[in-house]
């Protein structure tokens, strides 16, 4: 796979992913203001976690394992249906779990039971995304990049339309139902391109269950739900602690600064990634080795360039994606957006982790991150305010990828690696 011809396709895709969330964000810090967007955020980590759970975790398995016997449709269709049996039970049991616990969970993520019928809508569309990552997954694994784009252009735009219509019309009621309408809405869309350009999919997951796929699966999975797991409970629990020192508000501007950082690290992950994970598990030691260092080459200037211009911008960036309500996000940047350059660099350091199938030690140093995380977090803002929210998630990216280079000490900084 090219690099440049695969990521200049992928940027295509993110490009218009990033005008969508641009607008669609507008609409919502705008009509929800600072509020809405801490209780978006709850519900955001909530969907990112069931999401997780219903694919089973096992995306960059799915993809490693198509690409990896691409020629070979008796392997494939072992993989495969194993893939969409684990998808179908995982998906049923995040629905049924959700349904049953709707008011209590209603109650732990937004203070308030009366989100309980959006939880119950919900809960119904993780059989629908869980199935719709599914043929992403295995379109990245064949290396259908133009159709993994359009189906990612046409769910993108259908669910931003659907976010800011009901936004407008409905405030936070709206963007409950437009997380759940979503979800129901893009699956229809990639069946029905796969359907009608690629039904070969379609044809290798109605197979048989094997139990071997499913342990070689399952590694993938605990390295993708921990990742998710330990994210999301580092940012529930930021978010609620910022709450409690000081106010929703400042928890709504803290949210705010993860959307404007998940913007442009969105574009650079998605861009990659359709790249790295496929190429990184053909590879081994000298060739990995450089294949690393070519996308620090990429990578680095990049983001470098991308969080200087969004520190000389920060106010304007505010206004345009947000409103006066959120300046208090202001104070954030500086040490938020060089978290992020290091966290790039990480990202690339995670995904030999994850082809390599290095379970225990991508579990350790995501558990590493979150933990130092949350302790910096609750130490520094005793001593420098809110702002020591940023300085920790500086601080903990700066100690995460110490304990990767260290731990990748033999791949990267040993010559002889053969």
């Amino acid at each position: 796979m090219n690099f440049l011809k695969t990521s200049s396709i992928s940027a295509v895709m993110t490009a218009v992913s990033m005008v969508t969330k641009l607008v669609t964000n507008k609409i919502v810090a705008v009509y929800l203001g600072p509020n809405g967007m801490f209780l978006l955020g709850q519900l955001k980590d909530f969907v990112k976690f069931t999401n997780v759970f219903s694919t089973f975790g096992s995306g960059n398995g799915v993809i490693k394992y198509t690409s990896q016997f691409s020629e070979d449709d008796n392997i494939l269709k072992q993989i495969l249906g194993t893939a969409f049996k684990i998808h179908i039970l995982f998906s049923t049991i995040a629905a049924t779990t959700s349904i049953i616990f709707r008011e209590e969970l209603s109650t732990f993520l937004f203070k308030d039971d009366k989100y309980e019928n959006f939880i119950l809508i919900l809960g119904i569309s993780f059989i629908t995304i869980s199935l719709h990552n599914l043929f992403i997954y295995i379109l990245n694994g064949f290396s259908k990049i133009r159709l993994y784009v359009i189906i990612n252009i046409i769910s993108t735009i259908i669910s931003g339309i659907v976010l800011a219509f009901l936004v407008y019309y409905k405030q936070v009621e709206g963007a409950f139902m437009a997380f759940a309408i979503n979800q129901i809405l893009v699956f229809f869309v990639s069946f029905t391109l796969v359907k009608l350009y690629y039904p070969k999919v379609l044809s290798l997951i109605w197979s048989e269950f094997k139990f071997e796929y499913l342990k070689k699966l399952s590694n993938f999975s605990i390295m993708s739900i921990t990742g998710t797991l330990t994210l999301i409970i580092s940012t529930l629990f930021i978010r609620s602690f910022i709450e409690t020192k000081f106010s929703e508000n400042h928890a709504g501007s803290w949210e705010g600064m993860w959307r404007i950082s998940a913007m442009y690290l969105l574009f650079l992950t998605t861009t990659f990634k359709l790249y790295v994970v496929p190429t990184f598990a053909k590879l081994e030691k000298n060739e990995l080795r450089k294949e690393v260092f070519k996308l620090w080459k990429y990578i680095f200037p990049i983001i470098a360039v991308i969080t200087f211009i969004v520190f000389l911008l920060k106010g304007f960036i505010v206004k345009l994606l947000f409103s006066d309500a959120f300046n208090l996000m202001l104070i954030l940047f500086g040490f938020h957006l060089l978290g992020d350059i290091i966290k790039m660099n990480c990202w690339v350091l995670g995904n030999i982790l994850i082809t390599k199938s290095k379970t225990k030690t991508f579990v350790l140093l995501q558990i590493e991150w979150s933990v130092v995380f949350i302790i910096l977090s609750i130490i520094l803002v005793d001593i420098y305010g809110f702002k020591g929210i940023a300085i920790a998630y500086f601080c903990a990216y700066l100690v995460h990828f110490t304990i990767m280079n260290i731990y990748f000490r033999k791949l990267l900084w040993t010559k002889s690696s053969n």
